[in-house]
């Protein structure tokens, strides 16, 4: 038998292969679905199983699948796992290669997403680098989403997380979603519900319980303030179009946008979601206060009233009423 070295001078390379075989070896049988999941390319993983397959070190079972031979995956848990050469840390890298002077000379564009959150872990640990663990977290957690969304308890129980790195974690994800939420500020004017989608999506995607956000308008449709007016369980009892169109009046807007998220992710709108904004687009037309759109955000997608038609229908729906009454 002969074990695949971990002499391989391409540092990147190198990395790669120590991400294949953390899966690899992670479980005496395996299938290619399983290995692809470490998100290297699966031409590359392909040609590691031939190998393996062509000096004995593992057996086919299956079209997909394979089983370790005991001697061999122990000789290659050594090697790839076990080992705490030098080799296995970042310090190894040279320092234009490694993440954090990677980033501050050629910009995020040129790193890779466990690199990115390498910068964050710091260091690793015995036998895996912080890129190896990087990795390992978004395979667990299904990427950089389901990091944020992790609670201090599943992240304390990832190897090579301690309550400083997770802390770290969690202030990058407050960090951002701070950002995103002044950068929604700064925007000069509103022309599209994705433009409104891209800079709420973030902030709102992930959270447990649906909060009502109102956007305020000036007439030249610049953004003046905006700001979340109910939480829970949105229905028509528990969101009042008096509330917001006495907040539109003391702000003196022109128009407003809604925006609300369903937790479920499906942002198709129920008939109570309806029934609220067909209310708040009458009240807001008894005071000459535009209602633009309504936009429901869901999981990486959304829905639009104004996109829908269905802000145009209520507010013909209420000339029609107000035509009946004389």
């Amino acid at each position: 038998m002969k074990i695949i070295p971990k002499e391989i001078k391409d540092i990147e390379r190198l990395q790669k292969y120590e991400r294949i075989f953390q899966k690899l070896l992670k479980n005496e049988f395996f299938s290619k679905p399983d290995i692809w999941e470490c998100g290297e390319s699966k031409g590359l993983i392909g040609r590691i199983i031939n190998i393996l397959l062509e000096e004995g070190s593992i057996v086919q079972q299956g079209k997909v699948t394979f089983q370790w031979e005991s001697s061999s995956m122990d000789a290659y848990k050594k090697e790839w796992i076990a080992s705490v050469r030098p080799s296995h840390q970042l310090k190894r890298l040279r320092k234009e290669e490694r993440p954090r002077e990677k980033l501050l000379t050629y910009g995020s564009s040129k790193l890779t997403t466990p690199e990115l959150l390498a910068i964050f872990l710091r260091s690793g640990i015995q036998g895996k680098s912080a890129i190896i663990i990087a990795n390992d977290l978004l395979t667990q957690f299904g990427g950089v989403k389901g990091i944020f969304e992790a609670d201090k308890e599943e992240l304390m129980e990832s190897e090579g997380l301690g309550e400083a790195k997770v802390a770290q974690i969690k202030a990058v994800h407050a960090l951002a979603e701070e950002y995103l939420r002044e950068k929604m500020e700064s925007v000069s004017k509103v022309r599209t519900s994705k433009e409104v989608f891209d800079y709420l999506y973030l902030t709102m995607r992930d959270l447990k319980k649906e909060i009502f956000k109102v956007i305020y308008l000036d007439s030249a449709s610049q953004i003046i303030d905006n700001e979340n007016l109910f939480e829970g369980t949105l229905n028509a009892s528990s969101v009042y179009p008096r509330e917001i169109v006495k907040s539109a009046v003391h702000k003196n807007v022109a128009s407003l946008i809604f925006v609300h998220n369903h937790p479920s992710g499906d942002p198709t709108p129920s008939e109570s979601d309806k029934a609220i904004t067909e209310d708040l687009v009458y009240a807001c037309n008894l005071l000459q206060i535009k209602v633009l759109d309504h936009i429901i955000i869901g999981d990486n997608r959304y829905f639009s009233f104004a996109d829908e038609g269905l802000i145009e229908e209520y507010n013909r729906n209420f000339v029609s009423i107000k035509e009946r009454r004389g």
